[in-house]
């Protein structure tokens, strides 16, 4: 595809710096640009670099220090980072989908109630009284169980599951191998051997949610595991039974948060870290990558490490012990100090 400086600055309402009809034929990286590509720079670090590299022109953030060539072509923006997100709206492919209405592979009730312009791709299963919003599109393989229902505009990829009685809103988007749904983890041993607890529960995902590939959230034991709206869980992020994620939510990769635990609006995880079972954060809540969080924490939190602690004191702590080595020799130096010292005090008394 060519689109030119012109077409770029239109679509994220950029200032060129340069020629408007500068022509490019794709978007890159900074690294792997060539000179007929067009790259972005939302920081000074990079944007000081820029004239070395044979990129073509470049998405710069207003503010930020950039050298370049006299043949590159700037398109200053408000932020690069939204800004090539338009782009790339513009530049993606659009994806494959099943035709408008059922294909014949697919198993759809006739109990189950279907929007205007559904797609519902092979081998699909829709269960009774299941009902599949205006223009939703469901992929090869997806299930969606009795009683389920999906806002408008949902898409669903490869063996999505939403098993019976969950809800999905409007436009949520699910990836290969999510599941939505399954029994919470619940367990109690007797008689030696464990017994399953029921889970009668569903789940609520919000609208503008999108969950990656193999996310697994559970279903309530007795309420409903709730999504906020505009929230957005990458791959492989587990989601206990009960739990309560405020809008905007956003977690990483391999985050694993326990049962009943609740969580205001705009919790961020960085991945691999974790949260025990009935913790409650307030809004606007930061835990960084591989902590483990096991106690209640305010809005505003900013928790780092395994307990997870406030940030500041865990800094602090690390830097005291980047000092132990220095700490630990100038204590044996005091040590030999006092030694020879006292040695001296002896002799004199002598």
């Amino acid at each position: 595809m060519s689109f030119t400086a012109a077409d770029v600055a239109q679509w994220c309402s950029g200032r060129i710096e340069g020629s408007a009809e500068h022509q490019f034929t794709g978007m890159n990286f900074l690294d792997q640009a060539d000179g007929s590509t067009l790259t972005f720079v939302g920081h000074s670090r990079y944007g000081r670099k820029l004239g070395q590299h044979p990129a073509a022109g470049a998405l710069c953030t207003e503010g930020i220090e950039v050298n370049y060539r006299p043949d590159q072509t700037i398109i200053w923006v408000k932020d690069a980072d939204l800004a090539t997100a338009q782009v790339l709206e513009r530049l993606a492919p659009p994806p494959p989908l099943p035709d408008i209405g059922i294909h014949p592979s697919a198993i759809v009730s006739p109990q189950a109630v279907l929007g205007h312009q559904v797609r519902i791709g092979p081998l699909v299963v829709v269960e009774a009284t299941a009902t599949i919003g205006d223009r939703c599109v469901l992929m090869a393989h997806n299930f969606i169980g009795r009683g389920s229902t999906l806002g408008e505009d949902c898409t669903l990829w490869p063996n999505a599951v939403v098993r019976e009685r969950c809800s999905l809103g409007k436009r949520v988007i699910l990836h290969c191998g999510c599941v939505i749904g399954a029994d919470g983890f619940g367990y109690r041993f007797a008689g030696g051997k464990h017994i399953k607890i029921p889970q009668i529960g569903r789940v609520t995902v919000g609208d503008d949610c999108e969950l990656g590939a193999n996310t697994t959230v559970d279903r309530g034991k007795f309420g409903d595991t709730v999504i906020g709206d505009g929230s957005k869980l990458d791959n492989l992020v587990q989601i206990g039974h009960n739990v309560s994620l405020g809008r905007g939510t956003v977690l990483v990769s391999h985050v694993a948060v326990g049962g009943s635990v609740k969580a205001g609006d705009y919790l961020v995880m960085g991945g691999g870290s974790v949260i025990a079972d009935h913790v409650t954060l307030g809004p606007g809540t930061r835990v960084a990558g591989f902590s483990a969080v096991t106690g209640d924490a305010p809005a505003g939190s900013e928790l780092v490490g395994t307990p997870a602690r406030p940030a500041k004191e865990y800094f602090a702590e690390l830097r005291g012990l980047h000092h132990l080595p220095k700490s630990a020799l100038k204590l044996r130096e005091l040590e030999q100090r006092v030694s020879t010292l006292e040695s001296s005090s002896k002799n004199d008394c002598s």
